[in-house]
């Protein structure tokens, strides 16, 4: 698992990256590994400030869509909180927040909607500690579906129709709806950047280099897959539809609650996002436009040449550093 950290300089049509790092470590004590990497990096560097906005992942974390009948309405944080307490095992605990979602028209407008996070105590508790061993005051902590929407949303401009994003994080993925400025749906998907990356391998006849991970492990595919164009995405098809089919029935759910509302296009951010014919497979199967996000070019930023080559990774840092400097 990857963690990275970035900090911005300027202001609003001035932004330019003042420091990053980025640091690989798997396990229960990731987070104290990727502090000591992040310190290796930032030496002779100096972090302005002390405040911290941190994000956490899917993978550690809980999405949930819970519906609630209004004659149910008294129950509503019983029920939340039962759904957090199954979707979270953490002997620590389970915190959770929960967002109304907007409410439909005619039969729909009979059931309100929530959208429930959750994440366990252990997890807020590690990435606490990590912040204060680099000197830094953590003062919020988020799922990182909303500073990846944010930073979109920054990189997008004004926009009267909604829009959707495809989070293809290598263990976990998910997909989101930005509606006027905010997400009126979310919801985790089936496939993962892992499933992607071995449906590549296994096309070319690679395989995967357990000792490459990340970046690294895209970059090595996009060199393997030179010259394979038509073999990986006839090899894709089957799971790009698969993945097109469930983001289908997300879209009808939420043109039912929106008076018809359609998308008019769809970001790739993640692991998985840059891997070879995936935007493709993906464009082609939703027949929706779809490009990968580079919210950085978008935004004009000023931005070392390492993140410009893999924007598409640091969207959720962006829109965390992008809240820290409102």
């Amino acid at each position: 698992m990857e963690s990275r950290l970035l900090q911005l300089a300027g202001g609003p049509g001035g932004w330019k990256v003042h420091l990053s790092a980025a640091a690989h470590a798997e396990g229960g004590l990731r987070q104290p590994k990727a502090v000591e990497s992040f310190a290796e990096a930032l030496k002779g560097k100096k972090i302005k400030g002390k405040d911290a906005v941190l994000a956490t992942s899917g993978h550690s974390s809980a999405v949930n869509l819970v519906p609630l009948d209004p004659h149910h309405r008294s129950r509503l944080q019983q029920t939340l909180q039962e759904t957090a307490l199954r979707s979270i095992d953490d002997a620590e605990g389970v915190a959770y927040r929960y967002l109304p979602l907007a409410s439909g028209s005619g039969e729909q407008s009979q059931r309100e909607e929530f959208l429930l996070l959750s994440l366990g105590q252990t997890e807020i508790r590690r990435c606490t500690e990590a912040s204060d061993l680099l000197g830094l005051r953590p003062v919020g902590l988020e799922n990182s579906a909303f500073p990846i929407a944010r930073a979109l949303a920054a990189s997008h401009g004004e926009s009267e129709d909604p829009w959707g994003f495809l989070h293809i994080g290598f263990a976990s993925s998910l997909f989101g709806i930005v509606h006027q400025g905010e997400i009126r749906f979310l919801k985790p998907m089936q496939s993962n950047g892992e499933t992607w990356l071995n449906t590549i391998a296994a096309c070319i006849n690679e395989e995967e280099d357990q000792s490459q991970v990340g970046s690294q492990a895209v970059l090595t595919m996009q060199r393997q897959a030179v010259g394979h164009a038509v073999q990986i995405m006839h090899a894709l098809r089957l799971e790009a539809e698969a993945l097109a089919q469930e983001i289908r029935a997300c879209l009808r759910h939420f043109s039912a609650r929106h008076k018809g509302a359609r998308l008019e296009s769809v970001f790739l951010t993640g692991f998985g996002a840059a891997l070879p014919e995936v935007e493709t497979a993906i464009g082609n199967a939703l027949a929706i436009p779809t490009a990968v996000a580079k919210p950085f070019s978008a935004l004009g930023m000023d931005t070392p040449p390492e993140i410009l080559a893999e924007e598409h990774l640091w969207c959720a840092p962006l829109g965390l550093a992008l809240r820290g400097a409102a």
